[in-house]
């Protein structure tokens, strides 16, 4: 069972790992354009002289939003519900098919033409990328990544598992639940007994004053609805026959 602070907890930890994993792939999108813009090479630091230098910041961004990605990436895995969509199969698409267009938009240059390099780093990229998307044809495995797992077929008879078979039962929790859960049976216990007026059979007739209230009780049910004429006969002669 899924208690409202433990749901309250995945619920943000699924925002942060999300929202750091998107914040990872653009750092790493804008880190790689960069590097490509200036050749797809470059080097800073070390006793010998750069030809190329990396742009500010590029030694650290590219490194920090690989791990930062695969960190965030664990931390939205960690966090998934027991219902909802499944985001984790599109991470690697995402790195890929981002990577792909850097390689593609570096790749065509309206002035020098095409860099045939960067085009084939592009479509290898595209490729893996985006043939791991095939199996979203399906429709089923669409939905279980969009919307959660489908709901569980109704148990056999007597609810007893198929030889093999795992039953996973999840249920979510929330704030006065139990109190409304309680109050219904307290409802269904009194209309259950408003419904049922008949006395216990006893050996000993009831006393004048308890069988003036039984009667005045049933005389109440019939004018509230609850009692049809009928019923009221036969409960009224019941507690005047004891």
């Amino acid at each position: 069972m899924l208690t409202p602070l433990r749901l309250i907890r995945r619920s943000i930890g699924l925002l942060i790992g999300l929202g750091a994993l998107s914040c990872a792939l653009t750092l790493l999108y804008l880190g790689s354009s960069a590097v490509m813009s200036i050749g797809g090479s470059c080097g800073s630091g070390g006793p010998y002289v750069v030809e190329t230098p990396c742009p500010t910041g590029i030694s650290w961004i590219i490194p920090v939003s690989i791990l930062g990605g695969l960190a965030a990436l664990g931390v939205y895995a960690a966090n998934l519900l027991p219902v909802g969509p499944r985001l984790v199969v599109l991470a690697w698409p995402a790195l890929f098919l981002s990577l792909g267009w850097a390689f593609l938009d570096s790749a065509i240059d309206p002035e020098l033409g095409v860099e045939w390099g960067f085009m084939v780093c592009a479509v290898v990229f595209i490729l893996m990328g985006g043939l791991p998307l095939l199996f979203l044809a399906k429709r089923d495995a669409a939905r279980r990544v969009f919307w959660g797992a489908a709901p569980p077929e109704a148990a056999p008879p007597g609810n007893v598992p198929r030889p093999g078979e795992v039953r996973w039962i999840t249920s979510v929790e929330l704030p006065g639940d139990r109190d409304r859960e309680r109050e219904r049976e307290r409802e269904r216990h009194r209309d259950g007994h408003d419904h049922r007026p008949s006395a216990p059979a006893s050996a000993e007739p009831s006393p004048p004053s308890a069988l003036v209230g039984e009667l005045e009780r049933l005389a109440a049910l019939r004018e509230a609805g609850r009692l049809d004429e009928a019923e009221y006969s036969a409960a009224k002669k019941r507690l005047l026959n004891g």
